[in-house]
């Protein structure tokens, strides 16, 4: 794990239907990393920051919410970044209820979709 990317990111997600949809961020179209795919919300830990810490300050940034009722998911670890996952169950309302500051949008998908 050393020499990489650590990162903390959210899956917001709800239940319709008996079926569960994540919410994730169409990145801009100039973004450093897979720009105008979709990703997770979250980004960066940096150094001295835990990667609960990190998901707090980054969300606060991404969607202008501060996370609640999160849970850790797991981990993931790429040829260049380990990620720390947390999901979290969201309302119907959410969408209406943040502001999507990075990226250009977010939107809901199921598993069909994805």
């Amino acid at each position: 794990m050393e020499n990489k990317r650590q990162l903390a990111l959210l899956i917001p997600y709800i239940v319709r239907n008996g079926e569960t949809a994540v919410f994730l961020q169409r990145r801009d179209k100039n973004a450093k990393r897979l720009p105008d795919y979709f990703g997770f919300f979250g980004g960066g830990i940096e150094v001295g920051e835990t990667a609960e810490e990190a998901l707090l300050r980054e969300i606060k940034e991404e969607l202008e919410i501060t996370p609640i009722n999160y849970k850790l998911f797991g981990q993931s670890e790429s040829d260049t970044a380990v990620a720390t996952i947390f999901m979290m169950k969201v309302d119907e309302n959410f969408e209406r209820t943040i502001v999507v500051s990075e990226g250009q949008y977010g939107k809901f998908f199921t598993k069909a979709e994805v």
